[in-house]
């Protein structure tokens, strides 16, 4: 297998619109001519369409370019969590002040659940995400996403709760995809917050990842001037920024013809799959 993606695809009325987040996945060794090559086999075997793309890296942003994208916004950064390192020196790169709210957490009479997600019995917990997204404005994938990967693949789901007598305070949920895993959506309430529920999650969520061979945990986008107060919590925990490619667009229309990389690149076997929401 040379790539491998996840397309998701959606119609507004006549329009159909296909998003490519964060990919493809490549095999090692790929050159960027059998990229572009892979890029275009992909838009020719799916419908005519209006396509949005996030390339993974900021080197693959000129390779969507040569198939017809165009840049919409700068690169953005992510944020990226080594479950590899050592305990030690995990509490070492956390800033101050979050280590000191994740020790008051571990001492503040929290207890931490830990299961797959139940798309039935957890759908209180995904509307009140979706509340509290409403009311703070910021943006995530519906919650028919998490309800369609739960059922297809429940084993690739986590839930963390945190409660404390009996009362939920906050939870966070990951996708597994190994040997990475992904933040998805979290919530917390008043009381979770004003206890530092969420450093108390996420550092029992990483440990409970690097038991299981994890090697990283992708937290998300760094929004420095839309999210300041999410960006010092994922910076602040040991994260660290990686640049990742701009968004991207491209018209639905014809293939342009982009010359052939080489001799021994005709018929390469493509592995896309496609979840319509």
């Amino acid at each position: 297998m040379l790539a491998s993606a996840q397309i998701l695809q959606r119609r507004l009325g006549p329009l159909l619109t296909c998003y490519l987040p964060r990919g493809p996945v490549w095999a090692e060794g790929m050159d960027d001519p059998i990229r572009a090559r892979i890029l275009r086999e992909m838009l020719r075997s799916l419908p005519r369409a209006l396509w949005l793309a996030a390339p993974e890296s900021s080197a693959d942003t000129a390779i969507f370019r040569s198939v017809g994208f165009r840049a919409l916004m700068t690169p953005q950064y992510t944020a990226e969590f080594d479950l590899t390192r050592p305990v030690a020196r995990i509490l070492a790169d956390q800033h101050g002040k979050w280590r000191n709210r994740l020790r008051r957490a571990q001492s503040g009479g929290i207890e931490i659940l830990s299961r797959r997600v139940d798309p039935l019995c957890d759908l209180p917990l995904l509307h009140q995400e979706a509340a509290q997204r409403r009311a703070r404005g910021y943006a995530a994938l519906p919650t028919g996403f998490v309800l369609a990967w739960a059922r297809s693949a429940p084993g690739a789901t986590r839930l963390f709760l945190a409660r404390r007598g009996g009362e939920n305070l906050a939870f966070m949920l990951f996708l597994l995809h190994p040997p990475i895993a992904t933040y998805q959506i979290g919530w917390t309430g008043p009381q979770g917050r004003s206890l530092s529920a969420h450093h108390l999650l996420l550092w029992e969520a990483a440990n409970w990842l690097a038991a299981r061979g994890h090697t990283r945990l992708d937290l998300g986008l760094v929004d420095t001037s839309g999210a300041p107060g999410l960006a010092r919590f994922k910076i602040g925990s040991g994260a660290k920024p990686r640049p990742i490619g701009a968004a991207m667009l491209r018209l639905a229309g014809p293939m342009r013809r982009i010359p052939h990389p080489s001799a021994g690149a005709g018929d390469l076997p493509l592995a896309f799959r496609s979840l319509c929401l």
